[in-house]
């Protein structure tokens, strides 16, 4: 049985073989994504918090990892968005000391990296793995549905940041819509 917190291993045409890491309650996110397969976004927040008690998740990890499973990654993931967690650099810390063999990947939309406390606590992961499917605030609005305080400015620099700050790897992935984002100009 997969213990709470923890989903997988599953089978991921980019990373293998990943045991996923959600730290997140069910469609608590900053964008509200047309095309997000987990459905509405439920709670649209760009509030931190620590939605878990870590030690909880430590535990998950423990009992997910104790036969050593073979894995590509353990991603952070699952039903939202992975930085609004204020334990995700507490979880890649315990994950680096205590299991360094695996590699840690980040599913992020990337709206919170112009956050210097957020970029500080993704650091630790070996892959990052951000959106950006627009550099048109109108179009961004239309594919994304980003909580009001977002923009694609601010979302834009903030990746700039992450690539600065981050000598990790970063796989940006871009969502192309029909009718919205495929013309030339995007």
């Amino acid at each position: 049985m997969t213990p709470p917190h923890i989903f997988g291993p599953v089978a991921s045409r980019r990373l293998g073989r990943s045991l996923g890491i959600d730290l997140i309650p069910f469609k608590t996110c900053s964008f509200d994504c047309v095309y997000c397969e987990c459905g509405a976004t439920t709670r649209l927040s760009v509030s931190r918090e620590e939605f878990f008690p870590p030690a909880g998740i430590r535990e998950s990890l423990d009992q997910a990892l104790k036969e050593n499973p073979a894995l590509d990654y353990i991603t952070f993931a699952g039903s939202g968005e992975p930085t609004l967690s204020r334990s995700v650099r507490e979880i890649i810390s315990f994950l680096r000391e205590g299991y360094p063999a695996y590699r840690i990947a980040l599913l992020t939309n990337g709206s919170l990296c112009s956050d210097p406390d957020v970029i500080e606590d993704i650091r630790g992961a070996d892959l990052i793995i951000p959106t950006l499917s627009s550099a048109f605030q109108e179009t961004y609005e239309a594919i994304h549905r980003p909580h009001p305080s977002l923009t694609v400015e601010s979302h834009i620099e903030g990746l700039k940041a992450l690539r600065r700050a981050f000598s990790g790897r970063i796989w940006l992935e871009v969502f192309l819509i029909p009718g919205i984002n495929m013309d030339r100009d995007h």
